[in-house]
Parts: C-alpha cells; structure tokens; sequence
C-alpha cells in the first residue's frame, strides 16, 4: 500500500474520532465531519481500485491492497519490480488486452521509459499475472484464462495461453536462425 494510501487511512481515521467527539457538543458539525470521513472513504476505494490496476498483483491472493500493514508484513509475497506494475498498468490503459507494439509504445509514452522489445517479451513471458492470447501473436491480456476441465482439456472457448506466442519454440514453423 503507497504512503498516500495510508495517509488517506489516518486522515479518515482522525476526522471520525472528530466526529464523535463533537457528536454532543456541536451536531452539525459532527454531522460536516461524518460527511467528510464518507468522502474519505470513497477516496480510499477509489485509490485502492487504482492501485490494483496499476500493480502487478499475485494472482492466487486476489488483491491484497487494502491489507493492514501488519498482515502484509508476514506475507510470503514478494513485491513485483516496477516494469512489472508498469506492464499491466499499460495493458489496461488498453482496455486489459494490448499488442506488443501497443506495450512499448505505452511503456515509453506513461513512464518515459524505452525497453528490447525481446526483452518486453520476456518479462511478459515470466510473469504470472499476465498471459497471451491464444492465435493472436504478440498480444497479452491482464484477464486470467479458465481453467480447462477435466472433460475438456482446452478448456473450452479459453483463447489464452500461458506466455503466448512470441517466444522461439512456440510455432513449430519458425526457425531462430
């Protein structure tokens, strides 16, 4: 959770106490300063739903933003590097689902910041929270595919594939050299 995250938490946490302080002696403005602390709270959510587009999040926890500190601390998860935040934060300026022309480009226009294409794919590639779309080469997508069943292995109409095209090895055509 960012440090403005957190002071956003004290703040709402301050005026509530305000709030009820002054709910016998002066109603109307405990009434102002419960207003605020609702305002308050809507900012917070709005930051956290922003923080979690914008972070690489481990996908088997689910969005643990709005986790205390305390929790968080003794957390096995490592805190992804900032190419990873930056990647998913550009696939969902697409819409969740980008080309690899459309990352560098978002990449270089968002964060100022210019990468191998080879090694965008990799880094793609490796990272759990992103996966290719299957028969699309070259495009990624922040959504993650269903499971196949055990009655149907492809898992039905899943068009995503883990990694997806744009690495050597992945169409049996294509020669490295």
């Amino acid at each position: 959770m960012s440090d403005h995250t957190e002071a956003v938490k004290q703040a709402r946490t301050l005026v509530s106490r305000s709030a009820v302080k002054l709910a016998d002696s002066n109603p109307d403005l405990a009434a102002e300063r419960s207003a605020l602390v609702e305002a308050l709270s809507g900012v917070l959510d709005r930051m956290l739903e922003l923080e979690a587009l914008t972070s690489a999040l481990p996908p088997d926890l689910g969005n643990i933003l709005d986790l205390p500190p305390e929790l968080l601390s003794e957390l096995s998860v490592g805190k992804g590097d900032e190419l990873e935040d930056q990647l998913v934060t550009v696939i969902n300026a697409y819409g969740g689902e980008a080309t690899l022309d459309q990352i560098l480009v978002g990449l270089y226009r968002r964060f100022e910041v210019v990468h191998k294409r080879r090694f965008i794919q990799n880094k793609l590639y490796r990272m759990e929270m992103i996966w290719g779309v299957e028969g699309k080469k070259g495009v990624y997508t922040t959504s993650k595919p269903e499971e196949a069943t055990p009655d149907d292995p492809s898992g039905g109409d899943n068009k995503f594939t883990r990694g997806g095209y744009g690495g050597y090895g992945d169409d049996p055509e294509e020669v490295p050299f």
